[in-house]
């Protein structure tokens, strides 16, 4: 009897199937880690109502924009001016889900003992979320793994039928790049006076800023060695 051993789709999904375990993992041990640390945070702090004085915006290209929030409260009489970030203590992006405008009121923690450490209420909101999908991420890859586990059969092949595998998939990986390599050669030859012009061009405009960089740079040593 021909000995059997998995394919290469198996192998492939249950090397997908172990990275999204300790992704998920991760992320769960993490918001555990920062719930614990915020709950540490407020432990002893008092709450109390703050004003943002100003708001600003950080755009992203990728993902939620940011806002940095600053506010004003006062303590004991003393006012306190304070940048105030969702992430005060654990490292999350600031403002996330939020929409805040100079007037707003919001309550804040501070510490009777130092009144200018403070955090905000939504930093624990963010943990629970960051849970959340981490949690769902770990259901869906374990089921993934107890499939791929109870159909593990079908994946079997003898050695013969691994060997064909692996030479298909290499034939495979040849033809993509043979396909690739083909495709920026008709690339270059379709746009090789477009080429010519660009390489004219970038010359043209190297000369006379290298030549500005070097007048620059010899400048700049004279007047070290006290030339001028």
């Amino acid at each position: 009897m021909a000995k059997l051993r998995y394919n290469r789709t198996f192998k492939s999904g249950m090397i997908g199937v172990i990275f999204g375990i300790l992704l998920f993992s991760f992320t769960v041990v993490f918001a555990i880690v920062a719930r614990v640390q915020y709950g540490r945070l407020v432990l002893g702090m008092e709450t109390l109502e703050a004003t943002i004085v100003d708001v600003d915006r950080v755009h992203h290209r990728k993902g939620p924009n940011e806002q940095e929030i600053y506010i004003t409260y006062e303590v004991d009489g003393k006012t306190y001016s304070r940048e105030l970030k969702t992430d005060t203590y654990i490292s999350y992006s600031p403002g996330i889900g939020t929409h805040y405008k100079v007037g707003d009121k919001i309550d804040i923690f501070y510490d009777p003992q130092n009144p200018e450490v403070i955090a905000s209420s939504r930093s624990v909101g963010v943990g629970y979320f960051y849970m959340a999908v981490g949690v769902f991420g770990l259901i869906l890859v374990s089921y993934a793994l107890i499939a791929m586990l109870k159909h593990r059969r079908k994946f079997m092949v003898t050695q013969a039928e691994y060997e064909k595998e692996k030479e298909k998939l290499k034939k495979s990986k040849l033809a993509r790049k043979m396909q690739k390599k083909k495709l920026r050669a008709e690339r270059k030859e379709k746009y090789a006076k477009a080429r010519k012009i660009f390489k004219v061009v970038l010359i043209v405009l190297a000369v006379p800023v290298g030549g500005f960089i070097l007048l620059l740079l010899f400048g700049i040593l004279l007047r070290a060695l006290g030339y001028s």
